[in-house]
C-alpha cells in the first residue's frame, strides 16, 4: 500500500512539475534577426516568429499562465511584450518595415492585440488592472497609437488605414467603452474617459 500511495504521489509532483512549467518557442527565417525571452513563474507561454531582415523581439514574463505572441515579416521591425501577473494575452503582428509595437501589461486576465501592416508603424499598449482589452490595427505608414488603460473591464479599439494618422485612447475606471476609425491621412484623435460606463466613438475619414 505505501509503494502504491509512493507511487501516485511521485506522479502528482511529476504532473504539478509538468503544469508549472513555462514554454517558449523562437523561430528565426532570414538575416540578422534577434530575440530576447526572460519568463519567471508558472505556465507562461511565448512564441516568436521572425521572417526577414534585422528584426527585433523581446518578451517578458512574470507570473502565471500569460501568453505572448510576435509575429514579424519584413524589415527592421521592433515589437516588445511585457507581462507582469496572472493569464494575460498579448500579440503583435508586424508585416513590413520599420514599425514599432510596444504592450505593457500589469494585473490580471488583460488581453491587448497589434496588427501593423506597412512601414513606420508606432503603437504602445499599457494596461494597468484586471479585464481590460485593447485592440489596434495600423495599415500603410506613419500611423501611431497609444492606449492606456487603468482599471476594470474596459475596451479600446484603433483602426488607422492610411497615412500619418494619430490616436491616443486614455481610460481609467470601470466599463469603459472607446472605438477610433481614421481613413486616409493626418486625422487626430484623442480620446479620455475617466468613470465608469462612458462610451465614445469616433469615425474620421478624408
Amino acid at each position: 500500500m505505501k509503494k502504491v500511495l509512493l507511487s501516485v504521489s511521485t506522479m502528482l509532483l511529476t504532473m504539478v512539475g509538468f503544469a508549472q512549467a513555462n514554454v517558449s518557442n523562437v523561430d528565426q527565417y532570414g538575416w540578422l534577426n534577434g530575440a530576447l525571452v526572460t519568463q519567471v513563474g508558472a505556465s507562461n507561454d511565448s512564441d516568436v516568429l521572425q521572417i526577414g531582415l534585422a528584426n527585433d523581439a523581446v518578451v517578458g514574463q512574470l507570473g502565471t499562465s500569460n501568453e505572448a505572441f510576435i509575429g514579424q515579416l519584413g524589415v527592421a521591425n521592433e515589437a516588445a511584450i511585457a507581462q507582469d501577473g496572472w493569464s494575460n494575452d498579448a500579440s503583435i503582428v508586424q508585416v513590413g518595415a520599420f514599425n514599432y509595437s510596444e504592450i505593457n501589461q500589469k494585473g490580471n486576465n488583460n488581453s491587448a492585440t497589434n496588427w501593423q501592416f506597412g512601414f513606420g508603424n508606432d503603437s504602445k499598449i499599457d494596461q494597468d488592472g484586471n479585464d481590460n482589452t485593447a485592440f489596434d490595427v495600423q495599415g500603410f505608414w506613419g500611423n501611431a497609437v497609444g492606449i492606456s488603460q487603468t482599471g476594470i473591464g474596459n475596451i479600446a479599439s484603433s483602426i488607422q488605414l492610411g497615412w500619418d494618422n494619430t490616436s491616443d485612447i486614455m481610460q481609467n475606471g470601470l466599463g469603459n467603452f472607446a472605438a477610433t476609425t481614421q481613413i486616409g491621412n493626418d486625422h487626430i484623435s484623442t480620446i479620455n474617459q475617466w468613470g465608469a460606463g462612458n462610451v465614445a466613438v469616433v469615425f474620421q475619414s478624408n
